[in-house]
């Protein structure tokens, strides 16, 4: 555990206009619960003009359901893959199909092999598995909320360039429910040359375009609101994270994140399971 930053050595009373924090290991617990008193302290940011952004690889869809309240919230969502606001489309970037085609016939061909894994198609509408028994389909589930269970991810494919299937692909994702490396290596580790490859937790990797990541879409953001590094905050604790931490002045890597995303962060805040991310922007923000 990492030693946070003295909120005492912070000034207070910055002018943030735009905060960006991953999920899971950053805002969420241990338990994958937000915590207390969460509510209140958007209802602040949102009378605030403070354009609030939860950042993750998960689906966008599951992003805005875990925010009932806030239907037009916006959101980062496929690590970057994809950015909603007001219910609208800021930025997206689909894979290459000739690389999904390639990364289906690999997975396939891993998962023979023994490993307990399978490949998750993110596509900006749905997200498609193949492999759909409920072991696998529970552990996608919480992260892709809007999941279609299909016999052939190929096929899947091949109506989206017909046309018969309006979508597109933003991210690939393997998800295996032992540690997820050997899979990955095998797989989506392969394209790291040509394309986005991350680990972003113990049981998942994924891949995008070269270029895409959180970072990107904080810039997006930026651009969109009007607003420069000064004026944003960032909270992550994996690498996935890192490249955002790099968008902000205030950027914050959680007292429980990895080393190297300690390393890229100007300040460290308390732990996920301490409410880091609400104390901090409370005392930056002057919040009582």
């Amino acid at each position: 555990m990492n030693t946070p930053t003295d909120l005492s050595t912070l000034p207070a009373h910055i002018d943030l206009r735009l905060v960006a924090v991953d999920m899971d290991g950053t805002l969420l617990d241990d338990a994958k619960n937000f915590p207390p008193n969460f509510d209140a302290l958007l209802d602040v940011l949102d009378a605030r003009g403070i354009t609030f952004a939860p950042s993750s690889g998960r689906q966008v869809w599951t992003l805005l359901d875990m925010f009932p309240k806030r239907p037009g919230m916006t959101v980062i969502g496929e690590n970057g893959a994809i950015v909603m606001k007001d219910g609208q489309e800021v930025s997206s970037s689909p894979v290459d199909h000739d690389t999904i085609r390639q990364a289906i016939i690999c997975v396939r061909e891993a998962v023979a092999t023994g490993l307990d894994g399978g490949l998750v198609m993110c596509g900006k509408k749905s997200a498609y598995v193949e492999r759909v028994d409920d072991r696998f389909v529970e552990g996608v589930l919480p992260y892709y909320h809007r999941t279609e269970k299909v016999k052939d991810q190929l096929t899947v494919l091949e109506r989206m360039e017909s046309g018969e299937l309006d979508d597109d692909i933003v991210k690939l994702a393997v998800m295996c429910l032992d540690e997820v490396l050997p899979l990955a290596e095998l797989t989506l580790a392969r394209f790291a040359d040509t394309h986005q490859y991350a680990v972003s937790g113990r049981n998942w990797a994924d891949l995008q375009i070269r270029g895409v990541d959180k970072g990107q879409a904080v810039r997006a953001l930026q651009n969109e609101i009007g607003v420069d590094r000064d004026q944003t905050a960032t909270f992550g604790d994996f690498h996935n994270d890192i490249s955002m931490l790099k968008e902000a002045r205030w950027s914050f890597a959680m007292a429980n994140a990895h080393a190297e995303v300690v390393e890229a962060a100007a300040y460290i805040a308390p732990s996920n399971n301490e409410d880091g991310v609400g104390r901090v922007l409370r005392w930056i923000l002057g919040i009582d």
